[in-house]
């Protein structure tokens, strides 16, 4: 008979390495660690930096079965204690039998349930506390000690939704508070809105991506190209027929500009309600004006400056015309996006305080990823259409020309893990929304929100 003392010896040694400590889960879910670090506040929390060096990676589990690790890591001048909940990595283990399936515990320090304290290395001093909740590590609450107050800060990839507002708690309380009464504590002063997520309202927008993405093959990029409201080929500028280049024609394939395609898919949406297409001329109709007299105003007499503002503006409204049964400009069709959520943003220069949006330009392109994160929360089920904002400086001798020529349509949404993206079309092209941030960088973008249906049947 064969013995197993090694075995046994190993479920031993885990017992004890696994200290039982009780923890409850939060109505999101999210595993808890506040009972689990009520025993660590002597020994990690305010133990000296020396003293945390020497300690050696503990596993502790909760009442309901969670595994949390607790470790040092130290990056610069910081001394992070991290509690970590367990999470199974899914691995390809290679034998000789071949190919198989396995897991791995791994304890990230940013997935959903961790906590994570920030201590100066010289000093010892707590600097902030660090509470992960979403899907995305990028979007946190975080705590620091000011004086005798506590302040928190709510972060959507880089930018605050709320910046050191005062929380009535002593710091030192945090390092046993749960996550729920830290969210009962702030919940009238951190935009908690922003981690309802529910996934299933996302399914018009997932829809639509999917239509079409299996479209793209037909795509053809041309310039200052979209199809009328009887589905034929046109000019947009002059709105007169336009002659399709053989290979389009060879391919069956649709040819278009990044504005034409934006009006394909906006004909996809009201074409099973309205019977046709939009018009040409009402998308091209004027939306801002610029200062009598001004380079600008001289220049937009010649050039269309404000095209692709205008484009995405008028097909927005005539969305919403076709949605409600009734006739809406866009001044009274309330489509602009125009929220203001975030106060600052941090990068590696330091804090800037954030413009926001600016009448009739937008806002920067590099705010764009934080921003259509909150849209996709506070408006699920919508997309949107882009405008860019670009600059000509070609000239030194004359002012800076500020003009509107590319569109793009942007699908933010969460999936079923609640975790968020956005893809972007451009030209009928699908492309990473770093993509875009890189190819318009200091550029501003402006937005007009549409909703998005599952009866969607583009030409």
């Amino acid at each position: 008979m064969k013995k197993h003392f090694p075995l046994i010896l190993s479920v031993v040694l885990l017992m004890f390495s696994v200290l039982p400590c009780f923890a409850l889960y939060n109505k999101q879910g999210i595993p808890d660690s506040s009972e689990v670090r009520k025993s660590l506040v002597q020994s990690w929390f305010t133990a000296s930096v020396e003293q945390v060096r020497s300690n050696k990676t503990e596993l502790y589990i909760n009442n309901v079965g969670t595994v949390f690790q607790v470790r040092s890591e130290e990056n610069g001048k910081d001394l992070l204690i991290i509690v970590a909940p367990q999470e199974k990595l899914a691995v390809d283990v290679y034998t000789e039998q071949g190919k198989s399936s396995s897991y791995i515990d791994v304890y990230p320090l940013d997935s959903p349930g961790s906590w994570v304290l920030l201590r100066d290395v010289d000093t010892g001093k707590p600097i902030q506390i660090r509470y992960y909740f979403a899907a995305d590590s990028d979007v946190f609450v975080q705590f620091r000690p000011y004086g005798t107050k506590t302040v928190a800060d709510f972060v959507v990839y880089g930018s605050f939704a709320a910046r050191s507002v005062p929380v009535g708690i002593a710091f030192e309380r945090l390092y046993t508070a749960s996550f729920s009464a830290i969210q009962d504590l702030t919940k009238r002063t951190l935009p908690w809105e922003y981690s309802d997520i529910v996934p299933e309202l996302y399914n018009p927008v997932l829809q639509m991506i999917s239509v079409i993405r299996e479209q793209q093959e037909r795509f053809f990029a041309a310039e200052d190209a979209a199809y009328d409201e009887n589905g034929e080929p046109v000019n947009i500028l002059s709105n007169t027929p336009r002659i399709v280049a053989e290979d389009v024609i060879e391919a069956e394939g649709l040819s278009f500009s990044s504005a034409g395609f934006l009006k394909w898919i906006i004909d996809g949406l009201v074409v099973p309600l309205a019977g046709g297409y939009t018009k040409i001329e009402p998308l091209l109709v004027s939306t801002a004006e610029n200062k009598t007299g001004s380079f600008a105003d001289v220049k937009s007499q010649i050039f269309d400056l404000d095209f692709s503002l205008n484009w995405t503006r008028n097909l927005a409204a005539a969305a919403l015309s076709v949605y409600s049964g009734k006739n809406y400009y866009y001044t009274d069709s309330g489509c602009d996006v125009t929220i203001e959520p975030f106060s600052s943003t941090q990068s590696t220069q330091g804090w800037t305080n954030n413009l926001g949006y600016l009448k009739d330009s937008g806002y920067s392109i590099s705010s764009l990823k934080p921003l259509l994160y909150v849209l996709a929360v506070t408006e699920p089920g919508r997309f949107f259409l882009g405008a860019i904002r670009q600059t000509d400086a070609t000239n030194p001798s004359s002012p800076e020309v500020h003009f509107f020529t590319e569109s793009v349509a942007l699908f933010p949404y969460f999936d079923s893990n609640g975790r968020f993206d956005v893809v972007v079309f451009e030209n009928g092209q699908e492309l990473t929304l770093d993509s875009l941030l890189k190819k318009y960088s200091d550029t501003q973008i402006h937005l007009v929100r549409v909703n998005a249906s599952e009866r969607f049947f583009p030409q």
